[in-house]
């Protein structure tokens, strides 16, 4: 690409200087005519078939994986990977548009080599269609594109308002550009009319020239370096592969460019203001010989005898001329490809600061949608300006040469004017470089030391769906299916010594399962983003996770926007099952009703959600029926109605509970901690602190663990504040507002603030359930007769009565209009304030600040020091599998209005037997531990004996030495590798609990 341009201008240089050139339309149509179109029509297909195929097959991304480390990926692979990038939706009219302006530009030059003094019309009439279409066409798309910005995958766009935005953006542009010459045009006299229209077509031009400036500038510091490697002849995100002496030679001469780039860009300004200015005699000289820069090295040449007999330098003048005026044309130009290169690979996220950031370059990586729209921007937002500043070069270089010359020149276009415009144009978009430039070189030393793992994709094996076929893949699925956060987290400190891009991936993979199980949602959707770039977009459990990172978040639209084509397996249901749980997260404008769920039987999911609906009528701990379901979701529901039961001093059951699963799973860190808690209630104090020591020794480095440390008066250290468990555990400070953002589905976390008991109430509304059944507060919530009685028996009448009152000052019409207007603002605000209520969101939901007031208005004080302590490490709500290991998204209280209408009087003798209960009993603890309790507090009978084998007997010690040995990283790796990766649906569904 870049020598066929370097030739188009190396003919225009070598063309003839002739008179102006003459228009013809012979009736007789010879070869001559036809032949600049045959040449420019064969030069503009083998441009389209080869050169950018061939530009284009070299694309990579890099996206942050560590701090200071950067992976790169590639994307073009062959022309099998550019064919699959150009039959992107949108992509092929971008090509179409550059083509356009590309071949306009062939057509100009041909003529210009043949017959440059005669120009055939039909060839100037479809050079002007061709170049005009995309010149149109790129302001708006870049003024489209930078207004979007990197909203992609957010949420479906409507096609209304889609077209809306589209056709407001190209009307206000063509209003603004006629508005800026209507306005000037009163303001100067006749001589400066074409400055007018100059202004007017830079302001039509704008937002391509401010998105072109941007792109420059914030890309300098990766090209720069990149290319600079590539010339050395080491491989570099730009170029992964040593290229040959012809491609270091082009790099050579694309550093030279921009060496000078931010010299030429000041000359331009400086240029441009000192004649517009001053005004001097010598402007045409000036601009005609490479502005101030080149004018001096000029009068330099022409006034030393000694350099003006050097015949190499007698030429000097012009080629400055020539270099300094098109180089912004020749590196917009050649510049294209590597432009699009540095857009896909993200080097102005990382190596620049002001860019134009259309997608982030995970998403990028992963979703066609966001490659799509980066690719298309790129071509259908610089095509046209580089053709318009192409034209503009030529008619202020070869203007003898150009067709209608005279008609411009009598329309006030001289040599002069000719000079001036299209300095302007050259100046603007040089001012914008600069000062993005100045911006972004301070982060040249930065971007220097950055590390690239260089096409680690390559090196990895294919990690689809459930990311098997590795046994470090293994080793964290078996501990995410048993909810062990510790073998996660030892799993990521763990030095193995394997090809890093895989132990890298697998780590990242083992991150975003913790900060998903620990209910960290926002950093798991960015783990999750990670993961899914590594995986170069073939990773559909970090899809899922991000789906349903976004449903724990309330944004419902973009957890529908992730879930859509996702690959759904015959027999494999949890992508439905999560847009099922989406779409009833939505009670209003949901595309599911409660006899939906009966389609789905025997679910442990479905059955979940059933339980949850019939707890909350009543605000029950515990579904009436037992359990159905023997897997690992039914496991984690049990341990939430413990903590339930707990709440409501329902200790007897709530240890019951624990013990039965302690026996069940005897090498799950979970159920030992609700049986510790549950001890700590009963006064037992000694026999939790056993339960600790053990955990301590199997899963310390779990987070639970250090918050029941923290409970039971043995914290560990005392900068634990960045873990969430034990800052839950602690006093509120001004960095506990943090995890009401951090952790949206944990109640706790909401209430470490005093505003933020309706977050808690979005979060999971049966963390109320305790202290609305001891205030008999029933769950479901409508506004009451007094607002009906306000409303229609107090403010309607009073709006007819200020209409009749009217009437007698104003007369019959005013008076109606009046009474009717305020009729009609006070429903409309009614309404308005109904619809604003269904708006989901995370914070300030205005359905749940009713409810909070609601439980202010019952008395009920909502406070963290009003929950048993340790309730954030078992309370759960509505919980959902991937890849069949268990996440909690909440349960958000505007799902009491799915809950069938009962009268009060049938649920109110229930909470008041149950209130009745509570208070016979003895109330949970709701402090921690002093520390040293234990050298005072006597121990209690047997106590000698571990909790566990005495509560539950030898069956709670089963697999644990082998247990213990896989924490340490011993008998943790197997003997042989597996070498195929594998899918979900090739393993055993049922066994890891996949409905």
């Amino acid at each position: 690409m870049r020598r066929l341009i370097l030739a188009c201008f190396a003919c225009l240089m070598m063309a003839p200087l002739v008179s102006a050139g003459s228009i013809e339309n012979p009736s007789d149509l010879s070869l001559t005519h036809a032949l600049p179109f045959l040449i420019a029509f064969t030069t503009a297909i083998i441009l389209w078939k080869w050169m950018i195929p061939t530009q284009l097959s070299g694309l990579q991304v890099g996206f942050e994986i560590d701090d200071g480390l950067y992976e790169v990926h590639s994307l073009t692979k062959g022309r099998g990977g550019v064919k699959k990038l150009l039959a992107l939706n949108n992509v092929g009219f971008g090509i179409a548009l550059y083509m356009m302006a590309m071949t306009g530009v062939l057509l100009l030059i041909a003529e210009l080599i043949f017959e440059p003094d005669v120009y055939y019309l039909p060839n100037l009439l479809l050079m002007g269609v061709l170049v005009t279409i995309p010149i149109v066409i790129s302001p708006w798309e870049s003024l489209n594109g930078q207004l979007v910005g990197r909203r992609v995958g957010v949420g479906k766009t409507k096609f209304f308002r889609l077209m809306f935005r589209r056709s407001g953006t190209l009307i206000g542009l063509f209003i603004v550009s006629i508005g800026s010459y209507l306005l000037l045009l009163p303001e100067i006299n006749d001589s400066q009319k074409p400055l007018a229209l100059a202004i007017a077509g830079l302001v039509f031009m704008g937002p391509t020239i401010l998105a072109y400036g941007r792109i420059m500038g914030a890309s300098w510091n990766m090209l720069m370096i990149g290319k600079f490697r590539t010339w050395l002849g080491k491989p570099n995100p730009i170029d992964a592969k040593k290229l040959g002496i012809v491609g270091r030679a082009f790099a050579f001469i694309l550093i030279l460019f921009l060496i000078t780039m931010p010299l030429t860009a000041i000359n331009g300004i400086v240029t441009v203001v000192y004649v517009m200015v001053n005004d001097p005699e010598n402007a045409q000289e000036v601009l005609n010989y490479g502005g101030i820069l080149g004018h001096q090295v000029y009068l330099q040449i022409q006034e030393n005898p000694l350099l003006a007999e050097w015949e190499a330098l007698k030429s000097l003048p012009e080629i400055l001329a020539a270099y300094l005026s098109l180089n912004i044309a020749i590196v917009g130009l050649a510049f294209i490809f590597e432009l699009i290169r540095n857009l896909f690979l993200g080097g102005q996220a990382f190596g620049g600061l002001g860019g134009v950031l259309l997608a982030t370059p995970r998403e990028i990586r992963s979703e066609d949608k966001a490659q799509a729209r980066v690719l298309y921007f790129a071509f259908a937002g610089f095509s046209g300006y580089t053709a318009l500043l192409l034209i503009l070069v030529c008619y202020k270089e070869f203007g003898d040469l150009m067709p209608f010359i005279e008609w411009f020149e009598s329309n006030g276009f001289d040599e002069k004017n000719r000079l001036l415009v299209t300095w302007i144009f050259i100046a603007v978009g040089q001012t914008i470089f600069l000062i993005t430039w100045v911006l972004s070189v301070a982060k040249f030393n930065q971007l220097r030391n950055l590390k690239f793992d260089l096409n680690p994709d390559q090196r990895r094996e294919g990690v689809i769906l459930s990311g098997g076929g590795n046994w470090m893949f293994d080793i964290v699925d078996e501990a995410a299916l048993r909810n062990d956060i510790d073998g996660l987290v030892r799993f990521q400190q763990r030095s193995i010594a394997e090809d890093e891009a895989i132990v890298r991936m697998a780590k990242s993979r083992a991150r975003m399962i913790e900060m998903a199980i620990r209910g960290l949602w926002p950093s798991a959707i960015e783990e999750g983003k990670k993961v899914l770039a590594q995986a170069g977009g073939d990773n559909d459990e970090a899809r899922m996770i991000i789906a349903a990172g976004h449903i724990a978040c309330r944004r419902l639209d973009a957890a529908r926007e992730a879930l859509h084509n996702l690959q759904q397996p015959e027999g494999y249901d949890e992508p439905e099952l999560m847009a099922f749980i989406c779409e009833w997260f939505d009670p209003w404008n949901g595309s599911v009703d409660e006899d939906d769920i009966w389609d789905w039987e025997n679910n442990s999911c479905i059955d979940h959600l059933n339980d949850l609906m019939r707890m909350m009528r009543s605000w029950s701990p515990q579904p009436t029926d037992g359990a159905l379901h023997n897997d690992n979701l039914t496991l984690n529901a049990r341990l939430s109605h413990v903590a339930l039961l707990r709440a409501q001093n329902q200790h007897k059951e709530a240890l019951e509970i624990s013990l039965r699963l302690v026996r069940e799973y005897p090498l799950m860190a979970k159920p030992r901690i609700a049986a510790a808690l549950c001890l700590v209630d009963k006064g037992d104090w000694h026999s939790s602190l056993s339960v600790l020591n053990e955990l301590e020794e199997t899963d310390g480095h779990d987070p639970r663990v250090m918050a029941l440390a923290n409970i039971l008066g043995r914290p560990k250290t005392d900068e634990d504040e960045d873990i969430l468990e034990i800052a839950l555990t602690k006093s509120a400070t001004k960095r506990s507002r943090r995890w009401i953002d951090d952790a949206p589905v944990n109640p706790i976390a909401a209430l470490m603030l005093k505003s933020g008991v309706d977050e808690a109430l979005n979060a999971n509304i049966l963390i109320a359930s305790s202290s609305a059944v001891e205030k008999k507060m029933t769950p479901r919530f409508t506004s009451g007769i007094i607002s009906q009685v306000v409303n229609w028996g107090i403010l309607t009448p009073l709006w007819l009565l200020a209409g009749i009152y009217a009437s007698g000052e104003l007369g019959m019409l005013e008076g109606l209009a009046i009474s009717l207007g305020l009729i009609l603002g006070h429903q409309n605000a009614r309404r308005f304030r109904k619809q604003q209520s269904r708006v989901i969101r995370h914070r300030d939901q205005k359905a749940m600040v009713a409810y909070a007031k609601r439980i202010k208005r019952h008395k009920i004080k909502l406070q963290r020091n009003e929950m048993p302590v340790g309730t954030h490490l078992l309370l759960s709500g509505m919980l959902l599998t991937i890849n069949g290991i268990v996440y909690d998204i909440g349960f958000p209280g505007w799902m009491t209005t799915l809950i069938p209408k009962e009268s009060e009087r049938s649920v109110r003798p229930k909470l008041v037997r149950r209130a009745k209960a509570m208070k016979r009993e003895r109330d949970a603890r709701l402090q921690n531990l002093t520390p040293g309790w234990w050298l005072k507090r006597p121990k209690e009978e047997g106590s000698e004996i571990p909790a566990m084998e005495r509560l539950v007997g030898p069956v709670a010690y089963r697999g644990r030495d082998q247990y213990v040995q896989r924490k340490l990283g011993r008998a943790a790796k197997p003997l042989g590798r597996s070498r195929n990766s594998k899918g979900i649906m090739s393993t055993d569904l049922k066994s890891k609990g996949i409905p």
